[in-house]
């Protein structure tokens, strides 16, 4: 059996709302057609021609590659190019190419709050706003089963953010959504529609990166080792006049991070954990008193497939559907 492309191309508009991508971000359907039907979907960092292959090998007529496979206009379509050769193998497969970028960094429950929570950072909120969105508040009992799924399958109904209290559940949807997360939480529920309250802000901000506090002070150089082991990464690089300063507000923004280096210092950050640090940039950090955690850019966005792959699994758990995640890593580097 196999499910149409347009509604998974449908479910990711959902999880990962195209107007919440940066502007000028390369997303949305990049290769092929939101026609005809597949059985399986590949979630993938990168789109290499090895991930290109590895799609048509395992029968995905789909692939979610976070970062897009065409980012800047070509100026032709040859095959004996990487990128041709790319765009050719994929075309001749019928694959077609989805790409979310930015929009899983904003939106919650994406990248840069994925990267928050795995380096325990509390209170996380974002680090740059980039919009706000009118929201409502819904509430409702508890429904059935652990919290994990609930959650992920209310952020895929497009809510904002999910607490549990006590017996009851709390969620913040954006109003143009709201419908969808009522239905969802009635069907999980299984009994009257929610209550809906407007906010009293009706607009709620979301945007790029997150800044948060620490559980406990520790020292730079500690931190650059539990971001190393939090990340997987190879190696870590440190920007810092003092490595054993105490730091306890931390900025994260997944991928490339230079150019929010004065957007961490004005929101009260000690340090900026990110990827893709050049010279100037760890220059200017230091003069705004900044210190720099470069994990990479591979390492701070590598949870990006998983993290697709759980939303789409569960915004399409009555599709019969197979959502993968790509076993080709796309790490360039080898650090000696």
């Amino acid at each position: 059996m196999a499910v149409p492309r347009r509604r998974i191309i449908d479910a990711l508009e959902g999880l990962f709302p195209p107007h919440l991508a940066l502007a000028g971000d390369a997303t949305g359907l990049q290769v092929g057609t939101a026609g005809g039907e597949v059985e399986r979907v590949l979630c993938t960092l990168d789109l290499t021609l090895e991930v290109a292959e590895e799609a048509r090998e395992r029968g995905a007529g789909l692939v979610v590659s976070h970062h897009a496979v065409v980012f800047r206009p070509l100026p032709h379509l040859r095959t004996d190019t990487p990128a041709g050769r790319i765009l050719a193998a994929l075309v001749r497969a019928d694959v077609t190419v989805y790409v979310p970028h930015t929009a899983l960094d904003v939106v919650a429950g994406g990248g840069n709050d994925d990267l928050a929570a795995r380096l325990g950072l509390g209170a996380a909120r974002p680090l740059e706003e980039t919009g706000r969105a009118e929201a409502v508040l819904l509430l409702a009992p508890r429904p059935p089963g652990d919290v994990d799924t609930l959650e992920r399958s209310l952020f895929a109904a497009g809510a904002a953010r999910v607490e549990v209290v006590g017996q009851h559940v709390h969620v913040v949807a954006p109003r143009r959504s709201s419908g969808a997360v009522a239905a969802r939480l009635q069907l999980l529920e299984g009994g009257a529609p929610p209550r809906v309250v407007p906010l009293l802000s009706d607009a709620a901000p979301h945007g790029i990166g997150r800044v948060g506090e620490l559980p406990r002070a520790m020292p730079l150089a500690a931190l650059g080792q539990a971001v190393k082991t939090a990340l997987g990464a190879p190696a870590v690089r440190l920007v810092a006049r003092d490595p054993a300063a105490p730091v306890t507000t931390v900025a994260v923004l997944a991928g490339d991070g230079r150019r929010y280096v004065d957007a961490a210092a004005a929101a009260g950050a000690e340090v900026l954990v990110t990827g893709d640090v050049d010279h100037h940039t760890a220059l200017r950090a230091r003069a705004l008193g900044l210190a720099l955690i470069d994990a990479g850019h591979w390492a701070t966005e590598r949870r990006a497939p998983e993290l697709v792959a759980e939303g789409l699994r569960a915004a399409l758990s009555d599709e019969p559907v197979e959502v993968l995640v790509s076993g080709v890593s796309t790490q360039p580097f080898v650090h000696l």
